[in-house]
């Protein structure tokens, strides 16, 4: 076989995801508290953004949220691809350093297990130091960016993944879900543009929520909690075939402490089990605890609702502690003049165009999130009027058709976000919630056949308690058809004993 050597041209597509979407994408997830760190943060860093003290200091192109054509923000494209990459070295390395000096996993964490990573992909995962909080989100998106192995559009799908997570670390919606989701939304505007317009099948969209589970902490990703517990029994050396037996069928009798049963059940002897029994009870049943916050935190809403005079709510961004900001006037004219100084003239331009980005960053997050949490709170309008038996069933979906932007976009906007109403201040994600489909064709929220069997446990007679299958037969009467398992679900979540339990002699 001969082989010729020349010149060839060759057209060939490459996804670049350029600093602007970047930064974008990070400003929508960070909650009100993270967005005053990030903007305190840029301005000790760059010296060319300032504060913008009264709307009457400085001209109106220099305020943020309008548009300025001037010479100094003509970029080449050369010039685009190299901050570019020079933007994601510097991010990597930064993320690198932090995460090395860290240490998530201390000893007094309930599991210690190693996360089963090639050596290029291991570090020591630790906590950040007190005064800079970390999302889970933001945890597992960092861990993502060191693996080199990771391509653009897999990256991309992992996010989805995260932001598709609750705070304990558990999906949201199902797989399926997820999948039918991007699949709508890929043509939309806000749209990922890692995944170049082209629908992920669902093979990519399960090998992405595969990549998720091997992150740290051990157990995200998980489907439910019989899923996380066998997660982190899968990422555990050690032969764990009669641990994950108890868990996937026997959780009942481990929680009831029926441990004969178990015996006589699995074949195995009282101490085996025993021993079964210690090593489940060392798992984490949510992975994201670190991560919540402390009910004692400081929170600050991201979106205040109110009532007018008329009745009608009105939604409103809380940006009272985010300061506005502005180009300095003095750099704006010292790089007029630099002409004759390149070096200098290049340092300014790249730190106009920085802070010019954050800004624009900015306004888009507000906006963005006026609009979602405006669709969301006319859709839950009468939850806001009666109280949590009135929430109705929602999927982001719903908002970001109706809004014109990609389900993700939703996902990150209200990602983390707090909102302030009448009597209550709740995360913002806790308004979307799935429903069951009643005989008459509406919808019934989760909250709402919650509340059915609250009231049902309430009146029922104490010596002949209510089993799981009675309610359910009693709710199919109202015309609400649920599952006995969803049932027991929902009784368990509320603390509700079970009918036996519940018995008085």
């Amino acid at each position: 076989m001969r082989l010729n050597t020349g010149l060839f041209q060759q057209q060939t597509q490459k996804q670049i995801l350029s600093p602007q979407m970047i930064q974008s994408m990070e400003i929508l997830v960070l909650n009100q508290q993270q967005l005053e760190e990030r903007i305190s943060d840029e301005l000790e860093e760059n010296v060319t953004l300032e504060r913008e003290e009264s709307a009457a200091e400085g001209s109106a192109s220099e305020a943020i949220g309008l548009d300025r054509e001037s010479e100094f923000t003509e970029t080449s494209a050369e010039d685009l691809a190299g901050q570019q990459e020079l933007t994601e070295l510097t991010e990597r390395y930064e993320q690198l350093r932090e995460l090395q000096q860290s240490d998530f996993w201390s000893e007094s964490s309930p599991m210690q297990k190693s996360s089963g990573v090639d050596d290029e992909d291991s570090f020591e995962l630790i906590e950040n130091t007190e005064g800079r909080p970390q999302s889970l989100p933001q945890f597992l998106v960092d861990q993502l960016s060191l693996k080199s192995r990771i391509d653009l559009r897999q990256r991309g799908l992992c996010e989805e993944i995260i932001y598709n997570l609750d705070d304990r670390g558990w999906l949201i919606h199902s797989i399926e879900e997820i999948h039918n989701a991007l699949v709508s939304g890929i043509e939309l505007p806000g749209s990922d543009p890692r995944l170049a317009g082209k629908s992920p099948a669902f093979e990519e969209v399960l090998a992405a929520l595969e990549q998720v589970q091997q992150l740290d902490p051990v157990g995200v990703g998980a489907r439910d909690l019989i899923d996380c517990l066998c997660l982190q029994l899968h990422r555990d050396p050690g032969e764990n075939q009669l641990e994950e037996q108890m868990v996937r069928h026997h959780l009942d009798d481990l929680a009831r402490n029926r441990l004969p049963h178990i015996v006589r059940a699995t074949g195995h002897s009282l101490e085996e089990v025993k021993v079964a029994v210690d090593v489940i009870r060392s798992l984490e049943p949510i992975p994201g605890r670190h991560f919540r916050q402390e009910p004692n935190a400081r929170v600050v809403p991201d979106v205040i609702i109110t009532e007018d005079e008329k009745g009608q709510f009105k939604v409103e961004v809380n940006s009272s502690s985010v300061p506005r900001l502005k180009i300095s006037p003095h750099y704006h004219e010292l790089l007029k003049s630099s002409r004759k100084d390149p070096e200098l003239r290049k340092y300014l331009k790249k730190r106009i165009e920085n802070a010019e980005w954050l800004m624009g960053a900015v306004q888009q997050r507000s906006s963005t999130l006026q609009r979602v949490a405006e669709e969301v709170v006319q859709r839950q309008e009468q939850y806001f009027r009666e109280g949590d038996r009135h929430l109705k069933p929602l999927r982001m979906q719903d908002v970001a058709d109706t809004v014109g932007v990609n389900v993700s976009t939703v996902s990150r906007a209200i990602s983390g976000k707090w909102f302030q109403a009448p009597g209550m201040i709740r995360e913002l994600r806790s308004l979307f919630t799935s429903g069951t489909v009643r005989d008459d064709g509406s919808q019934e929220s989760r909250g709402g056949v919650i509340a059915r069997i609250q009231d049902m446990v309430k009146g029922e007679d104490s010596r002949k308690p209510l089993s799981d299958a009675q309610i359910v037969k009693e709710l199919a009467e109202k015309g609400v058809r649920i599952s006995r398992r969803t049932v027991t679900k929902y009784r368990e979540a509320e603390g509700i004993p079970s009918s036996r339990e519940r018995r008085q002699y």
